[in-house]
């Protein structure tokens, strides 16, 4: 057993409401996990590395990405060769784990390519980038949203085999394409419900007697509440809230995953770059999309962290970004840090291993120059990020963000 001692720095284990000053870290570089932390005495260690009062937090989970899609620099997407995806997926893998993500769930790949990468995650084939795991092909209805590389399905007994067939190829998770966007196709509109309660229900059912999670994306209010009663596990998006669908969020226990900054970097970099059609409707949605948000922050429903990472002009290093969005939208800097971290790791069935710095679990973190309960967008630029105990990266730059700044549009947040 090799070990690693950090030492002098705040930490939040995730599971408190506070850095914890002096603190110290234990880690076995040979099984990558945390042996012991504490404050005050510290034990020997083959290795000892002084951290200088920074501020270390567990590394992000990023629980909603597209992940083969390129995003930047901007151009209208074609069909790619497999090798193409594949090399375009561990581009994306990679940008993830160096701006701190350590692991990610896929919502929604043409294909079914991202089983692929989930079988090399459990073969223990993706150990030195972020990990994954896969919904497969979404599952939409006829002429649905994503219905180009998604699953086509109508009526509960289609639904019911689809879900089928997906868990039979492996897919860890199953992702429903439920309502109209912004993104999709000009003339459809997110407020389209287009995905039935019953149909959700079937598949849902059918992915719960295998322990596997149903993640759906809905836009308008009634389609929020009908996932919710039909027991989805995660809504993502979500552009309207009211009372009843906030008591239904409590009363199931689902997650929401906002993806704020979808909506928002279509206008912030796409204003006058991406189809006016699709502009247009992220300003007719965004100010809703935020105060859906906030409603339900302030209401205590549970956060999960996801950044919709592959829609246009979302990158796979703006997760940290999302976390400043949803303050900005009312949650707390605590509510962020826990949903970007514990909460997601709750949603993707890995706090055996991630999302707090508890003994046991791996040594993977982030080191920062300020304490984000007080500047959240310390998050943006990490003084380093540690992997099984070792010092993987120096700070993350995204170049092509350079690019694209988040200058254009006129809105004031």
């Amino acid at each position: 057993m090799a070990t690693i001692l950090y030492t002098n720095f705040a930490l939040f284990d995730g599971t408190g409401k506070e850095f914890v000053n002096n603190s110290w870290l234990l880690a076995d570089t040979t099984t990558g996990r945390v042996i012991q932390t504490g404050t005050g005495e510290q034990p020997l260690a083959d290795e000892t590395i002084v951290l200088h009062g920074k501020y270390v937090m567990p590394a992000m989970v990023n629980s909603h990405v597209h992940i083969v899609n390129k995003v930047f620099p901007y151009a209208p997407k074609t069909p790619l060769e497999p090798f193409e995806y594949a090399d375009q997926a561990f581009k994306n893998l990679n940008e993830l784990f160096h701006s701190g993500v350590t692991y990610t769930r896929a919502l929604g790949t043409a294909h079914d390519f991202d089983i692929g990468l989930q079988r090399l995650t459990e073969k223990g084939a993706l150990n030195d980038t972020t990990k994954l795991i896969a919904a497969g092909r979404a599952f939409t209805t006829t002429g649905g949203h994503g219905s180009k590389a998604g699953q086509e399905v109508d009526g509960p007994e289609e639904m019911r085999k689809g879900v089928r067939e997906r868990l039979k190829a492996g897919a860890g998770a199953i992702k429903y394409m439920a309502s109209g966007g912004i993104a999709f196709a000009p003339k459809e509109q997110p407020w389209e419900f287009q995905m039935s309660e019953v149909e959700m229900r079937a598949g849902i059912i059918e992915a719960h007697k295998k322990g596997i999670k149903v993640a759906v994306h809905e836009q308008p209010l009634e389609g929020v509440k009908a996932a919710l009663r039909a027991r989805a596990d995660s809504i993502e998006h979500a552009f309207e809230m009211d009372d009843e669908a906030l008591e239904l969020f409590h009363a199931t226990g689902a997650y929401l995953t906002p993806t704020l900054i979808a909506p928002y970097v279509i206008i912030k970099r796409g204003d006058g770059i991406l189809p006016q059609w699709m502009v247009d409707k992220s300003y007719t949605w965004v100010e809703k999309h935020f105060n859906s948000f906030g409603m339900a922050a302030r209401d205590g429903v549970k956060i999960a962290l996801g950044t919709d990472a592959g829609s246009p002009l979302n990158g796979f290093g703006d997760t940290a970004l999302e976390a400043e969005l949803m303050t900005i939208a009312g949650a707390t800097n605590l509510q962020v840090l826990r949903a970007a971290t514990q909460n997601s790791a709750d949603l993707l069935d890995i706090t055996a291993d991630y999302g707090t710095l508890e003994v046991g679990k791996f040594a993977n973190f982030m080191v920062l120059d300020a304490n984000p309960l007080h500047d959240i967008k310390t998050l943006q630029t990490p003084n380093d990020i540690v992997h099984t105990g070792k010092i993987v990266t120096t700070p993350y730059h995204n170049d092509f963000a350079d690019l694209y700044p988040l200058d254009r549009g006129h809105l004031g947040f």
